[in-house]
């Protein structure tokens, strides 16, 4: 055999040497916390590198000793905005330790720079839009047609939060008919953006006009899932505007640049919604208000028309009248001329005919000694072949009548 033989412990010490000759003590070390968990007060977690799929490529672990970690909590307390917590890119101080009994390096956990992280945080915030932007997906989004009452709202967020119960207070207080289907999602923490994303895709197959992404205020770390790149996507190519509400007044996230319409806080970003609903009732109701003055208008308009109309109805009537009476007077003055003319000829016309009358009366005829006689029947006899011997004759004179028996017809 050749080299140089080391039992385990003189294998562990020499490279433990060695790494304490090469790094020259305690080191600064750039990575993303994986699987932070806690025990005993000592805190652990490993910290990796990632490529671009995410895949993990290096880790190492870490370990925060509860004598070390107090000093640690206050400084992050300080810097107000920084947490240990899955998925957090961190600057941490240590030496790298090499535990003989449990053959495992580990970094001992010093101290931290909260700086790091927010530089972190910004830089991949200013990526992720210069990203959007060469893919034309900024102001995709706000190019998407918003319907002018969006009564029907798909509402993600945390499930029974202050940002969901000050939302929905808002819209209940505007007294509008409004449909809000809510989507429960994580809004911070490892994973959220995978959350808040299936969640957008599945506000965009209900039947909604809108899409509501709320969140209530936070650090920058916290709202640091609104800067993702996957939520900002998603917001992007959405086929449904989406509104956000992050944060507080100062807050402009990746998510607020790419939607539709940002506002500043989850009430804001109701009051947004209800000022373009009541921005129609308000419209419809001048307009109402404008129809009934129109209608008014021209309604005095035309009950004037029709009392002019009226006024010379009447005088044309009465002008008629008094026309027609004329001409019925004339009329029967006229008549009245020609049924005296008529009556005077009519009468003259009757006279001649009685005198004519009066020359064939048979009582004047009698008068000058002529007698009419009839049978029994009635019947006047012409001719002596009219009666038969034996027959009653009745014979009419001048001043009455003779009955006789015929005895003898010659």
């Amino acid at each position: 055999m050749t080299g140089v033989n080391y039992t385990v412990t003189e294998l562990m010490t020499a490279t433990a040497d060695a790494i304490k000759d090469r790094l020259g003590g305690a080191v600064w070390v750039d990575g993303e916390i994986s699987g932070p968990r806690e025990s005993r007060g000592h805190f652990y977690f490993d910290l990796v590198d990632r490529d671009d799929k995410g895949a993990v490529t290096a880790k190492v672990p870490v370990t925060l000793w509860s004598r070390t970690r107090t000093r640690v909590d206050q400084k992050l307390r300080e810097a107000g905005t920084v947490r240990l917590e899955e998925g957090v890119k961190v600057r941490i101080r240590g030496p790298l330790e090499l535990w003989l009994a449990g053959g495992r390096l580990q970094l001992s956990m010093q101290d931290i720079d909260p700086a790091f992280t927010l530089e972190a945080l910004e830089s991949e915030r200013e990526r992720v839009l210069a990203v959007l932007r060469a893919e034309n997906l900024i102001d995709k989004n706000q190019a998407l047609p918003l319907s002018a009452m969006p009564l029907h709202i798909a509402l993600i967020t945390a499930d029974e939060s202050a940002a969901q119960a000050d939302f929905m207070h808002s819209l209940v207080e505007s007294s509008l008919p409004w449909q809000v289907a809510f989507i429960d999602s994580k809004v911070q923490g490892a994973g959220a953006e995978r959350t808040i994303a299936a969640a957008l895709r599945t506000a965009q197959r209900m039947n909604v006009d809108v899409i509501a992404l709320i969140r209530g205020g936070g650090s920058r770390l916290d709202l640091a899932v609104f800067d993702h790149e996957l939520v900002a996507r998603t917001i992007a190519t959405s086929s449904l505007p989406v509104f956000t509400g992050i944060g507080h007044e100062i807050d402009t996230s990746v998510a607020d640049v790419v939607a539709h319409t940002a506002n500043k806080t989850p009430t804001a970003c109701a009051e947004a919604l209800i000022d373009i609903a009541m921005d129609v009732v308000n419209r419809s109701e001048v307009a109402w208000s404008d129809i009934a003055e129109i209608a008014t208008t021209t309604i005095d308009s035309e009950r004037e028309r029709l009392a002019r109309c009226a006024r010379h109805a009447a005088i044309g009537a009465r002008t008629r009248l008094t026309v027609e009476r004329h001409r019925m007077a004339t009329i029967t003055a006229r008549l009245s001329r020609t049924i005296e003319t008529t009556t005077k000829s009519e009468k003259q016309s009757l006279d001649l005919f009685a005198a004519r009358l009066s020359a064939v009366d048979p009582v004047r005829t009698l008068a000058r000694g002529w007698s009419i006689t009839r049978t029994t029947s009635g019947t006047v006899v012409r001719r002596a072949a009219d009666i038969s011997r034996g027959d009653t004759l009745v014979t009419t004179v001048a001043d009455g009548t003779i009955t006789s028996t015929a005895t003898d017809i010659d």
